[in-house]
């Protein structure tokens, strides 16, 4: 008996979901090393005082809906992979949005070909958030298109005025 508990225990330890576990392919999606492997202009902060894990997020606040201000990160596309599952914990406050349908604090993903240019068909968006929300995961799985060489993972106040927070962003190769 106490040589059957200690296999199946040593099983659940070498279970395929253990061995094969995904590599993040963002860099610094946790923002603890500041804005390390992101693009930001200046918009967004690392901050201490409000985050999902770790010791800091990002938060991105804007007082007017006149302006479309984020970060961006660019990540090459693994060969053979077919399917990426994007995810973030996002929280906002106070968001209000500027006067289109599309404007708001939100999660986009846009795919580049391989002369790095958009490929304005095939952008994702994940969520579009108004209003106050707590620390929610949004996450979604996207089947990789044809002739897409990047993706550029965009956190944004898109014509919107209020804060945006940010943690643990993620770009998992789904199996």
């Amino acid at each position: 008996m106490k040589n059957f508990l200690l296999a199946l225990c040593a099983l659940m330890f070498l279970s395929p979901k253990n061995l094969f576990a995904q590599k993040n392919l963002v860099l610094n999606g946790g923002f603890e090393n500041e804005f390390f492997g992101w693009n930001n202009n200046g918009s967004a902060q690392q901050t201490p005082w409000d985050f999902k894990s770790g010791k800091n997020s990002c938060a991105i606040v804007t007082a007017n809906t006149d302006n479309w201000v984020g970060i961006d990160q660019i990540v090459r596309i693994p060969k053979k992979v077919q399917d990426i599952e994007f995810s973030a914990w996002i929280k906002t406050t106070n968001v209000v949005k500027g006067k289109n349908d599309w404007d708001g604090a939100i999660f986009t993903i846009v795919f580049l070909d391989g002369d790095d240019k958009e490929m304005t068909s095939q952008g994702v968006n994940i969520v579009r958030l108004t209003g106050g929300n707590d620390w929610a995961l949004y996450k979604k799985t996207i089947k990789m298109p044809d002739k897409a060489y990047s993706f550029k993972i965009l956190l944004a106040m898109g014509n919107a005025s209020g804060t945006l927070l940010v943690d643990d962003v993620s770009a998992v190769k789904v199996d």
